[in-house]
């Protein structure tokens, strides 16, 4: 094009520099046809063909205009002028023509107007970006960029004229020109400054990069604050800045959602119409829909690697250049100059579209990482019963924590799978032209490469998915150990455990090691390979023609450094191919997550003004499609404001009814009519990891009165007043600082402060004293006096003695209404409900020893008895026959009924009377607003964030789990092959310099390219040698930091896990002993290789050139100062990166968790923002960390062009040297020209190290918390305890150390095989006294002893495994029944039914279709709670032990089956000591005595009889509490 301009322009005169050019010995002119030409269009062409970049940015950006007086107002005006000055220019052309002056040259007039439109242009456009509020613009400040440089020629020109008198100036001309490059410069330097709108001054938090510059945004200079302040000090987060917006989640999510949703919708629609086609292959992909929704930044990605990819083809080409001009001694100096220059330049502008490519690539992959997050968590909050059933919580974090970031990883490398072919092709096409055919023979070794990688990669695909599947099921297993600790410690299970893990853990490592020989092949492979190819072309193109075919320096050099950029395309596309493999699986496995079926609308919600609340008509339901229904032909309505009441025997479905109403069980036919907003009360409490008043709030507004009436009502008052920081106490983890009543009640008052219109309680009651219960009942449920009474009501209850007060009653029996009903009218059907209570009533004949006893008072009770006496007159008849059975066996005294404890775990709370004043007064101090901070406010402790340098005994810890033999041995074989590199080049250079002064033979050059070939293959040999060597080091490291970490965390006390939250455990477990497993090993690999590399260097080049070494010596102080900012900075960033992940994870699973509670309250949108806002936090620490390494890379490159510079630049200057042969300079400037690479490789590793080893800090950590049992050594003889004698002497004991004691010097002794009951008012220290039983909390005074042993002295092992519990919270493990029952195989298959028949369970799992192989989902959660709770009695019965703690055992069942489990235990523990905590008075009245417990203190201790007997006693307050007495 230019010539052509040139031609019409200029005539015959189109010559670009002056005559003579190539002999001038200083640096030749451009000629005024190429000043007016070439260098005046580039600039304006340039605009013109960019400025749709700058239309579209002022399309599409809606920012405050920015402000009056600011460098782009200069700018404006400086425009204007430079208008003004070419409007004079153009004037005085026309001048010249119109008076024919031979002055006028058409050149100048054509170049005066070209300059002209595009200076006119490039206003208008700054015009309107200064309106629109666009703060820099890359392609206007290129624009004054190529207008200063290409105005250099011109400027220089009429500079050299005014000075050197050299040419005859038109002074008007001159003058000019001289004013608008002037205003040209200053137009550039005010473009490296940005403008700020108005609107950005409002946060000092403001991300600096939407205020910098092109420049700076270039060069990432904005970034430079931060790493100066993260030198002076270590980073906290409150340094950090704030996330810009359009990295924010809620900003990137709509788009990706937009494209992802239709596809997902598609494919349900085809397996609805087709189920064959709910194949793997036909899941959706979000890999399209990632692809459309960044497609800008992917063509922005394609443009800056294309750019690259072609400047780095032109480095061979100058160094052929230089290594000629090296040769000619002829050349001029300018002309060595010129190229070292062209090679600078060229070098820096690789740099700067390398790291904009970088940057905006792992940009990419964070929004991927934040869109999938988000996308995951959304989807496993909707996902249906069936799907969760085959997703555990430890599955779906893997997710998130490690598949989501295979698919981010891959977002550096995605242009590689074109790119990387580009590059082979271009290298060998200019091979070719340098080698000719023998070219050939080098690409038929590479060809034969790439299937041996081909065949390594599919191996290691299989290994991949292999390693994923064990890595999910080991953390899964994780989560669900972690989520039952308390359960695993009780039954002594935490060594089996253990060993399952490890287990696990040793089929992945087995995985791992097959994974890393292979890599060892790929890394071989990639420095074997190309080797081979340029020794084969080599000998083939000697071969071929012997005389004419000499390895001359430029061929040898030139074509070595064409296979150095070669052996990079080879080397990312075995490395592409390892990381393709990964992702695929990764791909596969969110496929098939996102092709999960969701929980579907099974229920039709409105508003109308019907009169009806609920409606059910014809429903079957069922948990999943492949199960039989769960519940059958249920039809009912319930009308608006009506209390209904649901009762059944364990297992009858009344839970799955509510779930039912709530859309959570798949309708298989009928209808679902919801009139009104829900709210819901599961059995089993679901608590978050926040202050009280936040759990109640649940994101809705907080108002005062409301709240107040709330708390009131819930009975949380006292609770409130005695909490360290009233409602704003942080209750941790699963509300681990509360007793499981509170948990209970929060949750009531969580549902009741929604103000629904309806509310479905599941049992809420059961975990609650009898006081408390009527008062809740009273205050809440009632529908004359409880808050809710103008709501509708559907509770499930086991308390008979509420059914009275309620509308309506539905009777569930396997799975289908039975009765439905007023209280009156079942009792006159005298069907199946009449019995139920008729088995309620014998019960408590047997627990007062009389019928007379309950028909004589005015209690609930004598009401029910006297209700069924009129429809059934023989039922005292038949009280008094069950009566006179029992006592032929036992010898009870009067009995009081069902008095529930409400045990409080962590905080005694006092119960003192108090006036309404006080306790109105209390109230308000619990929930003002300005509670005193407190010591012991915060539960969960703040994750240990280390600061400085990762400490020295950290790498030491780590090499020593290697092996410091292996270590040494590795780093040993990685300089023997470094050496072996620079001795095979050395050669090579010598090589060529004897071929170019053509004194040897054929047989010389062939011996001497077989010397050759053997030095780079006994490189590849020992390097292939260290791999094995490290892979060997490493996984035993794995296995060693893994073990040392599962076993610390098995033996830490439950204290530990009462502040930790369980996503902090699972991110080392999971995340870190990832980087343990694989990011270390490869980090440890390359870094060798990279700083052996950049010392080799440094040698070949010092050699050459031992000038430059003085250029080295300044450069290492840049280099070593700015790794000295950055790796501090970088340090700390990864730390503060690390720690920010694990609110993620624990949010994500206290969400799964509570999904059912989330989707009833219709909050899931709200619970999905506080997801992004935690992927959002997590972000503002990740992305300087990714910014941090583009601002290092770009320092480290221009140190290293400064090398290339120094190296070339001392090679032409000294090329007269008698020691500087054209073979060196072509080593020295070949090495140099990787040196950039190669150093920003070496800091990034090293970098790497540190910031990954930071896992092993973070592992380490976890390795030297303090464990439980470390003082009690002593065994115990194998049949102990023999006698199931309890000592317990002034024993204290309290839950952490700074916590008040919870046991204040308690002493009692009981005998073997008796029987006692533990009770006391809420907080009185019961289950405290449990747990000190087993040493789950230690003794703080006195001491406790059984059969005369003193328990604090005995290993816990032995201790736990010789006690057995039925604990208050039934926990099982995703497994079989078989696995929940008897997890070690320990007992007999007819020992496991026998153990489920005397625990009433036999006919349901003979029942189920496996029997015993039942699946058990993650939690139990396919059983219910009353079932959960018979497995757990069922294991109690399979140990056996003598002695027996029943903690609340019967809370979640039926009286008829409490009744059974009393039968039982009496039976089958008759020889045994049993300790019970019950909610039911009636279940400890037959024991033998009765422990009554009253701040922490006994309070008595006697026969229930004797108790009875005190009417100023406690216990006896109690009974009359409940009304029996």
């Amino acid at each position: 094009m230019f010539p052509l301009v040139r031609e019409l322009v200029c005539g015959d005169k189109t010559e670009l520099l002056e005559p003579g050019w190539k002999n001038r010995s200083s640096i030749p002119h451009v000629t005024k046809c190429g000043q007016h030409t070439d260098f005046s269009t580039i600039p304006t062409l340039f605009l013109v063909v960019f400025s749709f970049i700058v239309i579209y940015q002022l399309l599409h950006t809606r920012t405050a205009q920015l402000r009056c007086f600011s460098p782009i107002s200069f700018r404006i005006i400086l425009g204007c002028l430079l208008v003004v000055d070419l409007i004079a220019t153009v004037i005085y052309d026309l001048y010249l023509y119109v008076s024919q002056s031979p002055n006028f040259e058409v050149v100048h007039f054509y170049g005066d107007l070209v300059q002209f439109g595009g200076i006119c242009l490039a206003l208008i456009l700054t015009v309107a970006c200064k309106n629109k509020g666009i703060i820099t613009s890359g392609v206007i400040t290129l624009y004054w960029l190529l207008v200063v440089v290409c105005g250099i020629p011109e400027f220089r020109f009429y500079l050299s004229g005014f000075i050197y008198n050299e040419y005859a100036l038109e002074g008007i001309r001159a003058t000019l020109y001289i004013i608008a490059f002037t205003f040209s410069a200053l137009e550039l330097f005010l473009c490296c400054f940005a403008d700020v709108p108005s609107d950005m001054y409002k946060s000092e938090s403001s991300c600096p990069e939407y205020t910098a510059s092109f420049i700076n945004r270039l060069t990432f200079q904005w970034f430079t604050g931060l790493a100066y302040l993260g030198n002076k000090k270590s980073l906290e987060n409150e340094d950090l800045w704030d996330l810009n917006e359009i990295d924010k989640a809620e900003n990137l999510i709509p788009s990706f959602m937009q494209n992802l949703k239709p596809r997902i919708d598609e494919y349900h629609q085809n397996i609805k119409k087709d189920p064959s086609a709910a194949l793997p292959k036909n899941h959706p992909s979000f890999v399209i829909p990632i692809f459309k929704t960044y497609k800008y930044t992917l063509l922005a990605g394609f443009f800056y690697k294309l750019c690259f990819d072609m400047l780095q083809f032109l480095a061979p080409q100058l160094l052929k250049q230089l290594i000629g001009f090296i040769e000619d001694k002829n050349q001029p100096v300018w002309i060595g100059c010129s190229i070292v220059g062209i090679m600078f330049f060229s070098s820096f502008l690789q740099s700067m579209f390398l790291h904009q490519y970088y940057h905006s690539m792992f940009r990419l992959g964070m929004h991927v990482r934040s869109v999938l997050t988000s996308a995951v968590y959304s989807k496993a909050l909707n996902l249906s019963n069936e799907a969760r059933k085959g997703k555990t919580i430890g599955a779906i974090v893997n997710l998130m924590s490690v598949d989501i970031q295979k698919i981010q990883d891959m977002a550096p490398t995605i242009m590689l799978f074109w790119s990387a072919p580009l590059q082979i092709f271009l290298s060998i096409y200019f091979l070719w032209k340098f080698l000719g055919v023998a070219a050939l023979a080098g690409l038929v070794v590479l060809i034969l490469a790439l299937p041996v990688n081909g065949l390594i990669a599919i191996q290691m695909r299989k290994c991949q998915t292999e390693q994923m599947k064990l890595k999910d099921e080991r953390i899964k297993m994780m989560s669900e150990i972690l989520n039952g600790m308390k359960v695993l410690k009780l039954y002594s299970w935490e060594r089996s455990m253990e060993n399952m893990v490890l287990k696990i853990r040793e089929r992945e490592l087995h995985i791992l090691k097959k994974l890393s020989y292979f890599m060892a092949a790929i890394v071989f492979s990639w420095i074997c390979a190309p080797f081979l190819a340029s020794v084969i072309s080599f000998v083939v193109y000697v071969y071929l023609d012997p005389e004419n075919n000499v390895l001359t320096p430029e061929i040898t050099f030139v074509a070595l450094s064409l296979f150095d950029i070669l052996r990079m395309p080879l080397a990312m596309v075995a490395m592409v191919y390892g990381e393709a493999v990964q992702c695929s699986v990764s791909n596969t496995r969110l496929k098939e997550f996102f092709a999960a079926e969701e929980m579907s609308p099974q229920t039709s919600i409105s508003h109308g003004e019907t009169d009806s609340a609920i409606e059910v008509e014809n429903g079957l339901f069922s948990w999943s499609s492949d199960e039989d229904p769960t519940l059958r032909e249920i039809s009912f309505k319930i009308q608006k404001g009506q209390l209904v009441a649901i009762v059944g025997k364990v297992g009858s479905g009344k839970s799955s009814l509510l779930h039912a109403l709530l859309g959570e069980m798949n309708k298989l036919s009928g209808s679902v009519q919801i009139n009104g907003n829900i709210a819901y009360v599961p059995q089993q409490a679901w608590i978050q990891n926040m202050s009280l008043r936040n759990n109640i709030l649940f994101n809705k507004p907080y108002d005062l009165e409301n709240y107040e009436d709330v708390v009131k009502n819930c009975a949380l008052k006292e609770d409130l007043a005695n909490l360290p920081a009233g409602d704003r106490t942080e209750i941790g983890e699963k509300g681990i600082n509360l007793s499981g009543g509170q948990k209970q009640r929060v949750s009531l008052a969580r549902a009741v402060y929604q103000n629904p219109d309806i509310i479905l309680l599941d049992d809420p009651l059961s975990a609650v004293d009898s006081h408390v219960g009527k008062h809740i009942f009273e205050n809440v449920i009632s529908s004359s006096t409880g808050c809710l009474a103008s709501k509708t009501r559907v509770l499930v209850t086991h308390g008979l003695t509420y059914l009275k007060h309620c509308d309506q009653l539905i009777v569930l029996k396997e799975g289908t209404i039975s009765e439905l009903g007023t209280y009156q009218e079942l009792l006159n059907n005298s069907g199946a409900f009449a019995e139920f209570l008729e088995e309620f009533l014998i019960e408590e004949s047997k627990t007062r020893g009389r019928v007379a006893s309950i028909g004589d008072g005015s209690g609930e009770v004598d009401e029910i008895l006297r209700d069924l006496g009129q429809v059934k007159p023989g039922i005292l008849k038949r009280l008094e026959s069950h009566l006179s059975q029992e006592s032929d066996k036992e010898d009870t005294s009067a009995r009081a009924i069902e008095y529930s404890r409400d045990s409080s775990r962590r905080s005694v709370l006092l119960h003192s009377p108090r006036s309404q004043h006080e306790e109105n007064e209390a109230l308000l101090g619990a929930i003002s607003e300005d509670v005193p901070a407190q010591e012991n406010t915060q539960l969960i402790e703040k994750e240990t964030v280390e600061t400085g340098k990762v400490k020295f005994e950290v790498y030491i810890a780590y090499f020593q789990a290697i092996s410091i033999p292996i270590t040494l041995l590795f780093f040993f074989l990685y300089v023997g092959s470094s050496g072996l590199g620079i001795l095979s080049n050395f050669y090579l250079a010598k090589l060529s310099d004897h071929a170019k002064s053509g004194n040897r033979t054929s047989s010389d050059a062939k011996m001497e390219l077989g010397i050759y070939a053997v030095l780079g293959m006994g490189q590849s040999f020992v390097v292939l040698i260290a791999s094995i060597i490290l892979t060997i080091g490493v996984l035993r490291a794995s296995r060693i930091l893994h073990a040392g970490l599962l076993g610390n965390i098995m033996r830490s006390p439950m204290a530990f896990f009462d502040v930790t939250p369980i996503g902090r455990i699972l991110n080392r477990i999971g995340k870190d002993i990832e980087a343990i497993d694989r990011t270390l090993p490869d980090v440890i690999r390359h870094m060798s290789m990279t700083i052996f590399n950049v010392v080799a260097t440094l040698v070949v080049i010092m050699w050459a050139t031992p000038w430059a070494g003085i250029a080295f010596a300044i450069l290492s102080v840049i280099y070593f100062i700015v790794l000295r900012f950055y790796i501090s900075t970088s340090r700390q960033l990864k730390r503060l990166e690390s720690a920010s992940r694990s609110p993620i994870y624990s949010h994500f699973q206290e969400s799964i968790q509570g999904a059912s509670s989330i989707r009833a309250f219709g909050v899931v949108d709200n619970f999905i923002k506080q997801s992004q806002q935690r992927v959002d936090d997590h972000l503002i620490a990740y992305y300087p960390s990714i910014v941090a390494n583009r601002w290092l890379a770009v320092r480290l490159e221009m140190v290293g062009n400064l090398i290339v510079l120094s190296a070339a630049g001392a090679a032409v200057y000294f090329r007269d040297s008698p020691g500087l042969s054209a073979g060196l300079v072509g080593l020295s400037v070949s090495y140099a020209l990787n040196i950039t690479q190669t150093l920003n490789w070496a800091v990034r590793m090293t970098s790497e190290l540190e910031t990954n080893i930071v896992s092993v800090e973070r592992i380490k950590e976890y390795t030297v918390t303090p464990t439980e049992g470390n003082n009690s050594r002593r065994l115990a003889a194998k049949s102990w305890p023999e006698k199931g004698e309890i000592s317990i002497k002034n024993f204290s004991v309290r839950y952490r150390p700074g916590l008040d004691l919870v046991l204040h010097g308690i002493s009692a002794h009981i005998a073997p095989s008796e029987k006692v009951g533990i009770v006391g008012r809420t907080g009185a220290g019961k289950s405290s006294l449990t747990l000190a039983l087993f040493r789950i909390i230690e003794a703080d005074g006195g001491s406790i002893e059984i059969d005369g042993i003193n328990i604090a002295n005995l290993q816990l092992e032995q201790l736990r495994s010789c006690l057995t519990i039925v604990p208050q919270d039934p926990v099982l493990f995703s497994g079989t029944m078989k696995m929940n029952l008897d997890p070690f195989s320990a007992y007999s298959d007819s020992q496991v039914w026998e153990a489920l028949e005397n625990a009433h369970l036999k006919p349901f799992v003979k029942s189920l279709q496996d029997g015993l192989e039942h699946k058990i989902s993650e939690g139990g959660e396919n059983l219910s709670v009353g079932q959960r709770q018979l497995i757990c009695l069922a294991r109690a019965l399979l140990r056996k032990t003598k002695v027996l703690v029943l903690d609340e055992a019967a809370a979640a069942v039926d009286v008829e089956t409490d009744s059974l489990i009393q039968k039982t235990i009496r039976e089958q523990f008759k020889e045994c000591t049993v300790l019970t905590i019950a909610h039911r008075l009636n279940t400890v009245m037959d024991s033998d005595r009765l422990l009554v417990l009253d701040k922490g203190r006994v309070a008595e201790f006697d026969s229930p009889k004797n108790l009875l007997a005190n009417p100023d006693g406690i216990f006896y307050s109690m009974a009359k509490d409940a009304n029996v007495v």
